[in-house]
């Protein structure tokens, strides 16, 4: 299954970088980058075993979480920051924004982890059923998108992606605070393929659903969206 989420990942990164080559160097340079740190630190790991909380987890989460957050904070300061990748990151179409989530089939992994008996049901049903939803249905999006027709659908389809995230991470933050009692403790999510989900899937897909929502809330007539 490692195998599959790398090979993903690895034609994301290749799609990407093409469609960049000639519109920004620095997306062009920063994605590759970006994924094959991502790519150390799934080798190596972040929480040394899986099923249980151990000593030092909470500061190794504190950290994973930076690490994570850090492709989102530099979609934010992009404007001010690099005035030209913004406006590369803008040409890409919707629909093709919207189809670039089929990778999210990856998460089929949650289910192999579920088995396997490394991740609790709760997390591995509620992100891997939420990942595959969004992934199966990406072509969809994309193709009402392509057609100038599917606005609403499409903003319903991202809030459903970004929710996706927001409750894979309540989840493993409620229990490694105590706050949530889950059997077996997910700390798996800090092992090989997870990490390299956390750290390049996850923050990707966050950013086009929020540059997706940026300008489908903005748009106001179907033709509007068609050629964005």
């Amino acid at each position: 299954m490692s195998l599959a989420v790398y090979g993903l990942a690895a034609v994301i990164v290749t799609v990407c970088t093409l469609f960049f080559r000639r519109r920004s160097r620095i997306l062009a340079v920063i994605i590759p980058v970006w994924f094959v740190l991502a790519v150390v630190i799934d080798q190596t790991g972040v929480f040394p075993v899986a099923g249980t909380w151990v000593a030092g987890d909470l500061l190794r989460f504190v950290i994973f979480g930076a690490l994570m957050s850090l492709p989102i904070i530099g979609y934010a300061v992009l404007p001010v920051l690099a005035p030209e990748a913004r406006t590369a990151l803008s040409a890409a179409p919707l629909w093709g924004l919207a189809g670039l989530q089929i990778y999210r089939i990856g998460g089929v992994a949650f289910f192999f982890a579920l088995q396997d008996g490394r991740m609790p049901p709760v997390l591995a049903l509620s992100a891997g059923i939420l990942d595959v939803v969004v992934a199966v249905s990406a072509l969809g999006v994309a193709y009402l998108l392509r057609r100038g027709i599917g606005r609403r659908p499409a903003i319903a389809w991202n809030l459903i992606g970004l929710t996706d995230f927001m409750i894979a991470i309540l989840l493993v933050a409620g229990s490694i605070l105590g706050l949530l009692t889950l059997t077996p403790a997910p700390s798996a999510i800090g092992q090989s393929p997870f990490v390299l989900i956390s750290l390049f899937q996850l923050p990707l897909a966050v950013i086009v659903h929020i540059e997706m929502l940026r300008r489908l809330l903005g748009v106001r007539t179907a033709a509007n969206v068609q050629g964005a």
